[in-house]
C-alpha cells in the first residue's frame, strides 16, 4: 500500500464500520471515528520516517482489516 496520508484519510473517513474492527490478534477499535481522528492527528504531528510512526502503522492495520473483505 503506498498511499499517502491524505489518501488514506480521504478513504477511511465518512464511512459506518462496524462496533468492532479486529486489527490484530491483540488490537480491537471499538470507535472507528474516534480512533481515525486521533490517529491521524498523531501522524500529521509526526517528524521523521513515516514508517517509523506508531500511528500510520496502525492505521494501514485498519484499512486493510476493513477492505480485505470487501
Amino acid at each position: 500500500m503506498d498511499l499517502t496520508p491524505e489518501e488514506l484519510q480521504e478513504l477511511l473517513t465518512g464511512k459506518d464500520y462496524p462496533n468492532e474492527v479486529r486489527l490484530n490478534p491483540a488490537a480491537v477499535v471499538t470507535n472507528a471515528p474516534q480512533f481515525l481522528t486521533i490517529q491521524f492527528l498523531m501522524v500529521a504531528k509526526h517528524k521523521g520516517d513515516l514508517q517509523r510512526c506508531a500511528a500510520w502503522q496502525r492505521l494501514r492495520e485498519f484499512y486493510a482489516a476493513t477492505t480485505e473483505n470487501n
